[in-house]
């Protein structure tokens, strides 16, 4: 998911990257130190690292045991143990960069949505620019026309000294503005080539260590045997789930679409995302061409620039995709017991479910809401759908037309949930998509 996210990212770098200097340009090809990296990171990377550090430290720990004991000799159970903790200790290390990652795919994707708002700035203000430079020609001032004719850009225009000492003091503020923004820009650039090849080397490292468990499996059979008979049961507990989702009272399979086979969902996934994202280019492209014609736009519409649905809370427990014997639909963010939770964008309320009274940490489905508990899902018009589950409570009523921001339930662990958080899910014409692809903190 992140290349994917990344790439898109790139692309709208590279296009403004294109109208500046080639001394700039060069500035971007510059590398960035490990320890540089705290200064530009809009993720906070100490915790995540930490994290992971203290199980690097268990796991050489665990290896230890192994090594310093004679295979033949030790028993069958203290193998099981170590081999189990090492496992445990490899799904903990998926699970920080996982969060990890989805943290920094939220990152990126409010960058290049930044990064697409200033090349619109800059697009205008070759306009602008050029109209001046016409009019002061027309005015009989040579110069100006030269310069016009000579300049391929807004910034080609901008390193021109002549006209530059010409500019009015307003003028020169607001381009200094817009090179400071590129330069910022260019910054956020290198941080995330850094992050994606950060990530690259811990998923090098986590494979290496898939490697080592897989021979370490086959040398316990009854390792081997317990492993398969956990992995059986949550895909039995999975199904069950699903099965709930799809056929809760008949009020959640219009809705959602998906057949929650990993292998399928995947390739669903990926393409709606497309389908989405030129979706939003669409509406993104009109909403700005209303905005110029004059039209005011009211708190209560939907912008489509959804918003992170937990204030201060940016863990994310698990993201979207396959895991064990099942696939994720949501991103789930842990948080406190009643923490406010607020729309991502405005809407209208179309599906709630208030009745599950299970607010505890479960193993299992407790059936309510089709797993979901209680919950709340907006719709957002063009197909776009969000919906918020396993609250304590909702605060909201089916027709509600609701504001982004707006506190629509409080936080909780009601149907099929493990311990308290929110299930977050995003949705285009009722298909999964990633979250972090779409919303900004």
């Amino acid at each position: 998911m992140i290349c994917r996210v990344w790439k898109r990212t790139a692309a709208a770098l590279m296009v403004l990257a294109a109208c500046v200097c080639a001394s700039s340009s060069a500035a971007l090809r510059m590398g960035v130190s490990a320890d540089e990296s705290s200064d530009y990171s809009g993720v906070d990377t100490g915790y995540y690292m930490s994290r992971l550090d203290e199980i690097a430290v268990r796991q050489q720990e665990l290896k230890k045991q192994l090594e310093s004991a004679d295979a033949d000799i030790m028993s069958e159970s203290e193998k099981q143990r170590i081999i189990l903790e090492q496992i445990a200790a490899i799904n903990e290390k998926e699970q920080v960069l996982n969060s990890y990652m989805t943290e920094l795919e939220i990152s990126i994707s409010s960058e290049q949505r930044q990064v697409l708002d200033i090349k619109r700035e800059v697009d205008e203000g070759i306009e602008n620019y050029k109209k001046r430079l016409r009019a002061l020609y027309i005015a009989g001032d040579v110069s100006y026309a030269d310069v016009l004719v000579n300049s391929g850009s807004f910034f080609d225009v901008l390193m021109r000294t002549e006209l530059v000492k010409r500019l009015t003091e307003q003028d020169a503020k607001r381009l200094d503005e817009l090179v400071a923004m590129k330069s910022q820009y260019d910054t956020s650039s290198r941080r995330l080539v850094l992050d994606e090849s950060v990530y690259d080397e811990q998923m090098r490292t986590l494979e290496n260590e898939r490697a080592e468990l897989a021979a370490l499996y086959n040398s316990s059979g009854e390792t081997k045997q317990l492993l398969r008979d956990q992995k059986d049961e949550m895909t039995r507990r999975e199904r069950v789930f699903e099965n709930e989702v799809y056929s809760y009272e008949g009020i959640l399979n219009d809705l959602l679409h998906g057949t929650y086979i990993a292998e399928v969902d995947e390739q669903q996934r990926l393409i709606t995302e497309q389908d989405a994202t030129a979706k939003l280019e669409e509406l993104h492209q009109n909403i700005e061409e209303q905005k110029k014609a004059g039209a005011k736009f009211d708190e209560g519409q939907c912008l489509y620039d959804f918003g992170w649905p937990v204030k201060d809370h940016h863990y994310v427990s698990s993201g979207v995709g396959a895991r064990w014997g099942s696939y994720h639909t949501g991103l789930d963010i842990p948080g406190e017991s009643a923490f406010p939770i607020s729309a991502s964008e405005a809407g209208e309320v179309v599906r709630t479910n208030n009745s599950c009274t299970h607010n505890y940490g479960k193993d299992g489905s407790c059936g309510c809401g089709g797993g979901y508990g209680n919950f709340v899902i907006i719709d957002h018009g063009n197909g776009f759908l969000t919906l918020y589950g396993h609250m304590t409570t909702t605060q909201v009523e089916v027709g509600d037309k609701v504001k982004k921001g707006q506190t629509i339930g409080l936080m909780g662990t009601t149907g099929y949930s493990t311990g308290t958080h929110l299930h977050f899910e995003l949705r285009y014409e009722g298909y999964v998509t990633n979250p972090a692809s779409f919303v900004s903190f």
